[in-house]
């Protein structure tokens, strides 16, 4: 085992066997052409007063190989080569990290894993200026983190449908977010689920995966970032929709991209019903139409905290990439039964009004006589009027009520007249 401040090599050959051991508090710069092979293992810490402390530097003309373990509490910047090999690197800081670059370098890691128990943005591990990606035999571990790939890409290459692993904790899920052009890119050669566990934390978070299940074994590769605003803040406006479409989800929308040209894929996207609301189907954003379309026959899954929308064998088109939840057009059936007449006689028929309700979470009925007085209100649509104001019998004629309600968080207003009779 050797420890020590700060690990500074100006052009070394610098070797770290197999149960080799290195500890560094002040992190690791390597610079002038170093070569370094590590086969042990590697450790930086920000337990320093050195300046970027725990920072791991590759540095130009500098080359790292070998397949051994890298632990970084700081950040990684890679501006050489360096080779994955069978290596492991875990990202573990308990603040924000950063994988970067000076010279737009993008490091092809073999295994990436991401610990720590930062929370909100020190959760984060964010690529800065750089794209990055894990190997073809290598595997992307999120656990509870966030790998914020910014404006750029993070590609994973590994065609193993378990390539990308991450906890699933209700509301401690590990994500990839993305803003702008970025995405989380997946290589597929399988007719298998391949699983994107995009989310965002911006403003609130939220983790809504995408799952993609091509239907056929070519290569080819899929993007997906989840936008955690209104489709409208890109241009795809909510009120622009085919007639079959009466809503569009306005607090989020998934950019979901094929490489192929009419690639088929069943797609399947999540969401939480009691943050979201309930939706009916997925909706694609039609570029020539400039309107949402309804990718029609959706199936509805639930998964505990979560339900999904799933579209079978859906065509995946290069210039229409936006998707949202949506609900449907149908003919409109009020959630209200509303007698005109009533006749509180005390026969034991019809003496009471009511107003039958169905499915609603707010109501409000509110009578009115013919100068405009209020003779009864009330919020409990069990309540009835029995024709009293104030435990005087009203008159005989007409008045008028108003009734509010909401149903699934719509506004419902009705109004109209009815009819007091005693005989």
């Amino acid at each position: 085992m050797g420890k020590t401040q700060i690990f500074y090599s100006d052009g070394a050959t610098v070797q770290i066997d197999n149960g080799a051991i290195v500890y560094c508090n002040g992190g690791v710069v390597l610079t002038n052409s170093t070569q370094m092979t590590n086969n042990g293992e590697l450790t930086t810490t920000i337990n320093s007063a050195l300046n970027q402390p725990g920072d791991f530097q590759i540095g130009i003309g500098t080359s790292v190989s070998g397949d051994g373990l890298y632990f970084v509490e700081q950040n990684w910047i890679n501006d050489g080569i360096f080779n994955g090999d069978d290596s492991e690197v875990v990202l573990y800081g308990d603040a924000q990290q950063t994988i970067t670059s000076n010279n737009n370098t993008a490091t092809v890691f073999n295994h990436l894993t991401l610990t720590g128990n930062g929370i909100g943005v020190n959760r984060q591990k964010t690529l800065l200026a750089t794209d990055a990606s894990t190997g073809v035999l290598g595997i992307l571990n999120l656990n509870d983190r966030e790998l914020n790939t910014n404006v750029n890409n993070f590609y994973v290459l590994n065609t193993d449908p378990s390539a990308i692993v991450n906890s699933t904790s209700y509301e401690d899920e590990g994500f990839v977010s993305s803003i702008g052009n970025g995405f989380l890119i997946r290589n597929t050669n399988q007719i298998d689920s391949y699983l994107f566990p995009v989310g965002s934390s911006d403003i609130e978070r939220r983790y809504r995966p995408v799952e993609l299940t091509p239907q056929a074994t070519t290569a080819q590769a899929f993007s997906v970032r989840m936008n955690n605003y209104s489709a409208e803040n890109d241009g795809y406006y909510l009120n622009q929709r085919e007639d079959v479409i009466g809503e569009v989800n306005p607090l989020f929308y998934h950019s979901i991209e094929g490489s192929l040209e009419g690639a088929q894929s069943d797609l399947r996207i999540y969401y939480v019903p009691n943050k979201d609301e309930e939706w009916e189907g997925i909706g694609n954003w039609n570029n020539p139409a400039q309107e949402w379309q309804d990718l029609e026959n959706s199936m509805i899954s639930h998964h505990g905290n979560y339900s999904s929308l799933l579209k079978e064998n859906w065509t995946f088109f290069i210039n229409n990439n936006a998707y949202a939840l949506i609900n449907n057009t149908s003919p409109f059936v009020s959630p209200f039964v509303i007698p005109n007449v009533f006749s509180p006689n005390g026969d034991g028929e019809n003496d009471v009004y009511y107003i039958t309700s169905m499915g609603l979470e707010e109501f409000e009925l509110i009578i009115l006589n013919r100068w405009g007085n209020v003779v009864f209100e009330s919020n409990d649509p069990n309540e009835g009027w029995d024709g009293t104001f104030n435990g005087a019998p009203c008159t005989e004629g007409v008045y008028f009520y108003k009734l509010n309600g909401k149903q699934k968080n719509k506004e419902i207003k009705e109004h109209g007249f009815l009819t007091l009779v005693r005989n």
